[in-house]
């Protein structure tokens, strides 16, 4: 499967999605001490939703979601994890690699 430069854009919109998330969520979670970090976490879903439009105009909404998703997942949980020292257990590490099968499996039969 050779890769095209649309879907270079795709993952590198996405990959951008999956940062800004990752990064509003962890200013939502930082506002409980700081309005600061709320206001920043909204302007960063504003981004969201503007990256979202590009990628929307390369590919279908099944596809992009389920991407975004799967990554965003993974993204927060390692955030949660490394910097809030929140715990996994075993079957959120299972659940975690179903959703990575289930984004692979929706690319390769794509």
């Amino acid at each position: 499967m050779a890769i095209t430069s649309t879907y270079m854009w795709i993952i590198t919109y996405v990959l951008f999605i999956v940062g800004f998330e990752t990064m509003a969520m962890t200013c939502f979670k930082k506002s409980l001490n700081d309005w600061r970090f709320f206001v920043l976490g909204v302007l960063l879903y504003i981004g969201v939703g503007g990256l979202l439009v590009q990628t929307f105009k390369l590919t279908g909404l099944a596809f992009t979601n389920a991407l975004w998703s799967g990554l965003s997942v993974m993204a927060t949980t390692t955030v949660g994890v490394l910097y809030f020292k929140e715990r996994l257990h075993l079957h959120d590490f299972i659940a975690i690699a179903m959703i990575g099968g289930g984004v692979m499996i929706l690319k390769f039969t794509d």
